[in-house]
């Protein structure tokens, strides 16, 4: 069966949407944590699962049940996964796997018979960067909605630690921007940090790259200033 389209495509460049009334800042910080999994291997799928009164089991003991079929399965690998809480009281898993597409009707059927809800949707993410920001943004709006339940991805959806890693590198680049202003913008720190991640470098020898930078433009800031523009 040939794969749904791509999920519908998120307007990233235009903010916060108009409807969300959670944290602009949590909605950035989530937004982070899918695009980087995304950055470091695009071929995933963006899947909802719906809850209904007939469900016997929590959601979440039903959902690794689910993990359990398809990874032995050779489906999933990699996930990161948000519970929504629905104004009917029932609860809703949006989520986005690596892994290998699983028709709908397949994965109704598997569904309905773990968690007794039949519906279901899963769609493929298209590679390119705008249906990357697009499906990113639509899981991170779930993710930093208020009332949400907490969010959470396997360890290798980036690596471990990559958090860690990205707010290093953060105090790195505005050490840098602090003395040298103008001289690398946040966008050329972001592909960087992209580029980090596609070839999946060790975090270390990226960290100690950008510190680097930043010990060498304290450094010339003080030593060898720039000329100052006449």
């Amino acid at each position: 069966m040939a794969e749904q389209r791509s999920h519908p495509p998120f307007n990233s460049s235009a903010g916060v949407p108009a409807h969300f009334t959670g944290d602009p800042r949590r909605l950035k910080r989530c937004y982070h944590r899918v695009i980087s999994g995304l950055e470091k291997d695009p071929s995933c799928r963006f899947v909802t699962l719906t809850s209904s009164p007939q469900s016997r089991n929590f959601i979440q003991q039903d959902l690794r049940r689910l993990f359990g079929r398809l990874r032995r399965r050779g489906i999933l690998t990699e996930y990161i996964r948000v519970v929504e809480y629905t104004k009917s009281g029932l609860e809703h898993v949006h989520l986005i796997y690596r892994g290998r597409f699983l028709p709908q009707p397949e994965l109704s059927r598997l569904w309905a018979e773990i968690h007794q809800s039949p519906i279901v949707d899963i769609r493929s993410v298209r590679a390119s960067r705008h249906h990357l920001r697009g499906a990113a943004a639509e899981l991170a709006k779930y993710m930093a909605k208020e009332g949400c339940r907490r969010y959470s991805w396997s360890w290798g959806w980036v690596y471990k630690g990559f958090v860690a890693t990205w707010k290093a590198a953060k105090t790195f680049y505005r050490q840098f921007a602090y003395f040298y202003p103008g001289q690398c913008s946040f966008l050329n720190f972001l592909s960087m940090w992209h580029f980090h991640l596609k070839s999946r470098s060790p975090p270390s020898h990226f960290l100690n790259f950008l510190e680097k930078q930043a010990i060498m433009a304290r450094h010339n800031f003080y030593f060898n200033p720039l000329p100052e523009k006449s």
